[in-house]
């Protein structure tokens, strides 16, 4: 199920991205960007749209790596502290288990 949703959440994001592409090809004329004092060259409004999407993608991506990367520690981490636990269950249990067979 997970790589059926996998493969339908990319083909909508590829289907966006031929929109945007086509929608961007329309508008072809060249402009500069602006932030503050720094101007960019001028480019088609494809290819800063096309570059906005890239961006967009690999920080996503990025972001996503370093949350499943912390989710993956802590899982690991309570994996052992509930092996831990269950070591400690069963030795409880061998404890009791020998103090009643000694006193029956």
């Amino acid at each position: 199920m997970n790589l059926v949703k996998k493969c339908f959440f990319r083909g909508v994001l590829f289907i966006i991205f031929l929109i945007a592409l086509v929608a961007a090809s329309e508008n072809s004329a060249d402009v500069s960007l602006k932030f503050l004092d720094y101007r960019t060259p001028e480019w088609p409004v494809s290819w800063w749209v096309l570059i906005a999407f890239v961006i967009g993608l690999g920080l996503g991506s990025l972001l996503n790596f370093v949350s499943n990367t912390q989710l993956r520690l802590r899982y690991r981490e309570a994996e052992k502290k509930i092996a831990a636990t269950n070591r400690q269950m069963d030795n409880i249990k061998v404890g009791a288990s020998v103090e009643h067979d000694t006193s029956g």
